[in-house]
């Protein structure tokens, strides 16, 4: 009994000794495989069974071999090097079927069955920042012979349109026979007349113009001219499009009006009664009665209660706003002197010249829709210091307009007539998943240019209708559906030396230009297919949205799959 050893001590001997045996096997292999070496005595390029065992997954990121990322073969490990971001993540399971799509575009992805940083991503007008339907102005001034209203201010919406914070968009409306009272503003407009006539006069101190101005029409009104605008229709109203840029602070301007209204007062109330008689030569009361407005009580404008006016010819309930109604007979006088624009453009014009922006023979035009486009050369004065383009679109019922893109220009798109479905796509670093299952808005997002995280394709999508307005960036590709006919107003931003750039059609089509070389490397199919398929479009620029393809020309896709060139013009499906 002295020398038998108690159960419970052996079983402990054991277990330490089972313990100390796998410890020390773990420090040999880790001994045995430093991180970045490899293994005493192996050739160059040969894999021990144990790196064989790890797959890329699993790898730890930053962890290399041979001084690479990726497998130690030399060809599989270069294919790698180009397939993998620069964090080091296997980017498609084995398991996962290539160029798989998910139709119904949910959370938005559509799965390409490519990595993460590849999928297709669809959002709809509440979440596209590049739409601004036409319930987001604010009414500026008001009543019921019509509005002025403004678009808020683009960076507010996303700060990728940081760079358009200097632009603002108005929108006017001018029932028949009433007059938009004088102001002037501290910020350059340029306005197009949408629908109607008007005649506009723009002022400075010892000059004024009167112009009549029909549908398409444009005129520069620079800072700090005075102007008002007439329509002096009977039956039709007026809408006016204009885009402002203010001078003194970005994003923000004001509207000077030197007579009084509900709904502005007149900036020579801000003046001291000395100033003003010495400014007229003339006594307070006189100036008073004549230019500013008085109460009952022969009080002081400064002291006039809200809603109390001088009775004069517009002080009726109809007139109480910045735009009046206005007689026949003031009507004539004040259209009579009007010049017309003139149907040809002269070769040399100045900064108060009307454009017509149909003027000249259309930039592109077919049985589908055609595009008219005023540039700011030396002839057009009146966008050359701006760097400034306007263009006019019409698209007929049923067409498509191709998609393309700008190289420079940003384009600021008023749609003025019709309905239409508009594919913007874009390049964005891949969204992380919200608390809750919620994605981040796309105006909230701040993205760090710098962060070298995955990125995915996103597709856009808004329902135009009359009176929206959304954003082209450059560089980016769009496609607009015409489903009633459409008509577009654009103002181009930074518009010297841009170049509209289409992806299909046979006409301007830059994948055309790409050798067939080239094409063979970069897309699915091979470079013979790339160029047979593009040759399929035998249009340019417009096309019908609704193709009948011949027989023949189905059974050659069926045969061939999926098209070669649906890397590009996936996101517009």
């Amino acid at each position: 009994m002295r020398g038998r050893v108690p159960p419970l001590l052996l079983l402990g001997i054991l277990v330490l000794a089972s313990v100390s045996a796998t410890l020390a096997k773990l420090d040999e292999q880790q001994q045995r495989f430093p991180p970045g070496e490899r293994t005493r005595g192996q050739q160059p390029g040969q894999e021990h069974d144990y790196d064989r065992r790890r797959q890329p997954w699993d790898r730890e990121p930053g962890r290399e071999e041979g001084g690479r990322w990726g497998p130690s073969e030399p060809r599989e490990r270069e294919r790698e090097e180009w397939r993998q971001p620069r964090r080091d993540r296997d980017w498609r399971r084995p398991s996962e079927e290539p160029w798989k799509i998910r139709p119904e575009g949910r959370e938005g992805e559509q799965e390409w069955g490519r990595p993460a940083g590849s999928r297709v991503r669809e959002e709809s007008s509440r979440n596209n920042p590049f739409h601004f339907p036409s319930r987001r102005f604010n009414t500026r001034y008001g009543n019921q012979n019509g509005r002025i209203q403004l678009l808020p201010r683009f960076e507010q919406r996303s700060k990728r349109f940081e760079n358009l914070q200097n632009y603002r968009i108005v929108q006017i409306e001018a029932r028949p026979n009433t007059l938009v009272l004088p102001k002037h503003a501290d910020a350059d407009n340029i306005l197009v007349v949408q629908q109607g006539n008007a005649t506009v006069s723009v002022a400075n101190g010892n000059n004024k113009q009167s112009f009549n101005l029909e549908e398409g029409h444009a005129l520069r009104i620079p800072s700090g001219f005075i102007s008002y605008i007439l329509n002096p229709h009977d039956n039709q109203n007026l809408r006016v499009a204009k885009i402002s840029m203010p001078v003194n602070t970005p994003g923000q301007f004001e509207d000077f009006f030197p007579a009084s209204s509900r709904d502005q007062p007149s900036y020579l109330q801000g003046f001291s009664r000395n100033t003003l008689e010495a400014a007229f030569n003339a006594e307070f009361d006189e100036i008073r009665r004549v230019l500013l407005e008085e109460n009952d009580q022969g009080e002081q404008e400064e002291q006039r209660q809200p809603g109390q006016r001088r009775r004069s010819s517009r002080s009726s309930e109809n007139n109480e706003g910045v735009i009046v109604k206005v007689s026949k007979e003031h009507i004539q006088q004040l259209t009579k002197h009007a010049k017309s624009v003139p149907k040809e453009a002269s070769e040399e014009g100045d900064i108060s010249t009307p454009i017509n922006l149909r003027n000249d023979e259309p930039v592109i035009s077919n049985n589908f829709g055609r595009l008219f486009e005023v540039k700011p050369e030396k002839k057009n004065p009146q966008l050359q210091d701006l760097d400034m383009f306007l263009t006019c679109v019409e698209i007929k019922e049923g067409a498509l307009m191709l998609p393309h893109y700008n190289s420079k220009a940003i384009v600021v798109v008023v749609v003025n007539k019709g309905t239409g479905n508009l594919e913007l796509v874009s390049v964005r670093k891949e969204q992380q998943q919200q608390q809750r299952g919620r994605r981040q808005p796309e105006w909230e997002e701040e993205e760090d240019e710098e962060d070298e995280g995955n990125r995915e394709v996103r597709r856009y999508t808004a329902r135009l209708n009359e009176g929206d307005v959304f954003i082209m960036p450059a560089g980016h590709p769009v496609a607009i559906n015409a489903t009633s006919e459409l008509h577009l107003l654009g103002f181009g931003i930074n518009a010297e030396n841009n170049q509209r750039t289409f992806l299909a059609g046979d006409k301007d089509n830059v994948i055309k230009q790409i050798e067939k070389q080239v094409k063979d490397l970069a897309f699915p199919g091979s470079g013979e297919q790339v160029e047979r398929l593009i040759k399929n479009q035998k249009e340019s620029h417009f096309v019908s949205a609704h193709p009948q393809p011949e027989k023949e020309d189905e059974e050659e896709e069926r045969q061939r799959g999926k098209g070669p060139l649906l890397s590009i013009l996936k996101a517009f499906n």
